[in-house]
């Protein structure tokens, strides 16, 4: 706008429209535009082949580091021999890379999604706490396993049993590498000889090799399909897990307890209270776990994040919440039930005496922790925990221990169980550790500074809009337009020079009449 080039009018024209226009812009954009662009971004946020969410969801983008914890013992020779207190001593960590891709999609018209999560792990040795030739003693799994289904027989299979056992590579103990242990497996007698009994009333063997997570590094299948909620349709749904393996229910426990929810961790509802508990499902761990609002807030790349844990009461088995009883398998119940901090995994362990807590036992009865030497709780080091975005629904930050125990108790006629003291041996703790990083951090910061944005922009807008308003309006009642002064002088010329052309007009008048008469 040229004001030499235009007239007075024509000024106000331009200042007041302007002002006005700002004005009302400003107040659209405070008022609708926080309302208008959160729609948008949840309507953006369900996965579908084609959005934003799918390429962070099919394979993650961050890294997941996954801290194995192995348990020595370090005096099983002894705790056979002369039945002392057992001792076990946690090493490592020993670190691998997770790698996660979903595997096999299928897309279903009621809004959800099949999937085969696909996990591969790299060995990460400078992060690292040991390395992967470590010797680690721990309980043989196998011969344990085997003794423990056997407990309830009469005396003459048992008796068979044993022979067997001690005659086929039946240990109480064996020792090992840490990367056999791990995923390298070692070859196993015990385990080569069920192979070969083809036996109807045992579980199927099938491999004489041994570790703890046998092949599973690079697996596709070895979790089973999952079926969740995609978001489209109902927001409130994303991710929400509503198959795995064709079922809605594990049949491990009963009631709510066997029920499937909560998420798979790589998808979570957006916009959800702060207050309310995260639910996740971990095939692993056969079981959901709730994690509770801390009322505890984090920042982390620049984002606040709220903080959901595990509690006391999260492996209850009913001695704190009635609800929680049906955690205690449906043989143990109702006056066998294990006492509180841990899962009983029997049912999803072909009976094996697997219990499922928080390392070190951090919140459980102590008549766990007291049956070796070695666990010691600590809560900075041992919880369990996720620094939760609850508007976008995304995780900032993870933190996921636990601890697999096995319950090894004495027998008279099982030779390697004789006069045992029972106790509860460690077998390994996992932690799965990620934060969100740098780049994915300054995505989720512009989608959820956007309302702020565009309401900053709105009230910069609106004071435009004023200021220029309160200008013309100043300008006006002074007079201080461009032009305005020649403009006001011509307008007093104007004025002047009509009433002279009033009087030219009545002198001639005058004179004309006189003329006539």
């Amino acid at each position: 706008m040229c004001c030499s080039c235009c007239g007075v009018t024509q000024q106000k024209v331009w200042v007041f429209g302007f002002g006005t226009l700002f004005a009302v812009s400003g107040l659209l954009a405070i008022i609708c535009w926080p309302g208008f662009i959160d729609t948008q971004i949840m309507k953006a946020l369900p996965l579908t082949p084609t959005s934003k969410t799918f390429e962070k969801w099919e394979e993650l983008p961050i890294p997941v580091y996954v801290y194995m914890y192995l348990w020595n013992w370090t005096n099983a020779a002894d705790v056979q021999a002369y039945k002392v207190k057992p001792s076990f001593e946690q090493l490592g960590p020993y670190v691998y890379r997770e790698e996660r891709k979903k595997m096999d999609l299928e897309w279903h018209d009621n809004g959800t999604v099949t999937f085969n999560p696909r996990r591969t792990w790299f060995w990460e040795e400078e992060l690292s706490g040991g390395k992967q030739t470590d010797l680690i003693t721990a309980p043989h799994l196998p011969s344990l396993a085997a003794s423990s289904q056997m407990r309830d027989s009469n005396a003459f299979l048992k008796f068979m049993f044993n022979q067997a056992l001690n005659a086929n590579g039946g240990h109480l103990f064996v020792t090992h590498t840490a990367a056999e242990w791990l995923f390298d497996s070692f070859y196993d007698e015990f385990l080569h000889y069920a192979m070969t009994l083809n036996n109807p009333l045992a579980p199927e063997i099938e491999s004489d090799h041994f570790a703890w997570f046998l092949n599973r590094n690079g697996s596709k299948d070895f979790e089973g399909p999952f079926t969740v909620h995609t978001g489209v349709g109902d927001i409130k749904e994303m991710g929400e897990i509503k198959f795995w393996k064709g079922q809605n229910h594990t049949g491990w426990y009963e009631g709510e307890c066997g029920r499937l929810n909560g998420s798979t961790t790589d998808l979570f509802v957006p916009d959800e209270p702060k207050e309310k508990a995260l639910t996740i499902f971990i095939p692993d761990t056969c079981r959901i776990i709730n994690l509770e609002f801390t009322g505890e807030s984090e920042t982390i790349q620049g984002i606040t994040g709220w903080k959901y844990e595990i509690t006391r009461s999260t492996f209850d088995n009913g001695q704190f919440d009635e609800n929680a009883k049906c955690w205690c398998p449906l043989d143990r119940q109702p006056d066998n039930c294990p006492a509180s901090g841990a899962t009983d995994l029997g049912p999803c362990a072909e009976g094996v005496p697997m219990y499922l807590s928080a390392d070190h036992f951090m919140y459980a009865d102590e008549s766990y922790g007291n049956t070796i030497n070695g666990y010691k709780p600590d809560y900075d080091q041992n919880n369990f925990y996720i620094i939760m975005e609850r508007k976008m629904g995304v995780p900032l930050k993870v933190n996921a221990n636990v601890m697999i125990t096995l319950l090894i108790q004495a027998d008279g006629v099982i030779d390697i169980l004789k006069d045992l003291p029972t106790f509860y041996a460690p077998l390994f703790t996992t932690a799965s550790r990620a934060e969100i990083d740098e780049a994915l951090a300054s995505e989720l910061k512009l989608a959820l500074n956007l309302p702020a944005i565009g309401r900053y922009t709105g009230v910069g807008l609106l004071c435009v809009g004023c200021i220029l308003i309160a200008v013309g309006v100043l300008l006006t009642i002074k007079r201080k337009w461009y032009g305005q002064a020649d403009s006001d002088r011509l307008a007093l010329k104007d004025n002047e020079e009509a009433p002279k052309e009033t009087e030219v007009s009545v002198n001639e008048v005058d004179r004309n009449l006189q003329y006539i008469n």
